[in-house]
């Protein structure tokens, strides 16, 4: 079975007084996801699953419509700041400048002191222990055979650690709309490819660039 863990695209930024943050895609973030649907339209998938929170589920569904699949919602794939009331892209998070940037620097303080649960996240280790339970159990269900899960770049960061028996949790970076390639049977799992974002600068037939308008814009995916 393979697996193409695809972190979302590009979302806009939301703060909240009274709610959790919960945002949909920016301009960008649905250009990069219809570059992702004509990419893996040309592929054998035959089963699709979502994180719930909107920018995973607004990356994913074009790729279900095109294929005429149900996306299947898996809260367990869920980012690590799945009750906060903030969301702010990383490019703003750890931006010193800007409209957010008052915003950012208590939120990010809040992460530096392990002040999880005021700033809505999960505590790191329940965190892990949730995503890496979520993909055992994908693994030994074996819902399709070509599967594509939308989720976060923490989710994608957690398993692969896991994968390559990292002694200490990676960060890894994950673009936006990055697929990262897994295979699973009942004898192993190993990571297959990471960080492909050729879907951004070409089709399966030609080099497009890196925009649509000619545009170059720096770590845009």
């Amino acid at each position: 079975m393979q697996i193409c863990f695809v972190r979302h695209a590009q979302p806009v930024p939301e703060i909240n007084v009274d709610r959790v943050a919960n945002p949909g895609l920016s301009e960008l973030g649905v250009w990069q996801a219809e570059r992702l649907t004509d990419w893996l339209a040309t592929e054998p998938i035959d089963h699709i699953i979502s994180s719930p929170k909107r920018r995973a589920a607004q990356t994913i569904q074009p790729l279900a419509d095109r294929l005429g699949l149900e996306v299947a919602f898996e809260s367990g794939f869920s980012e690590i700041d799945r009750n906060s009331k903030i969301y702010l892209p990383p490019e703003i998070l750890f931006s010193k400048n800007g409209e957010y940037a008052q915003q950012a620097q208590a939120y990010v303080e809040g992460i530096q002191s392990g002040d999880y649960a005021n700033i809505g996240w999960d505590n790191p280790d329940d965190f892990q222990e949730r995503v890496l339970g979520t993909f055992k159990q994908l693994c030994e269900t074996q819902p399709g055979q070509h599967i594509v899960v939308a989720c976060h770049g923490g989710v994608i960061s957690r398993i692969l650690s896991e994968l390559v028996t990292a002694k200490e949790r990676l960060m890894l970076r994950v673009f936006y709309t990055g697929i990262c390639r897994v295979w699973a049977d009942d004898d192993k799992r190993f990571l297959m490819t990471f960080n492909e974002i050729g879907h951004c600068c070409a089709s399966r037939d030609e080099v497009t660039g890196p925009m649509r308008d000619g545009q170059v814009m720096e770590l845009s995916y």
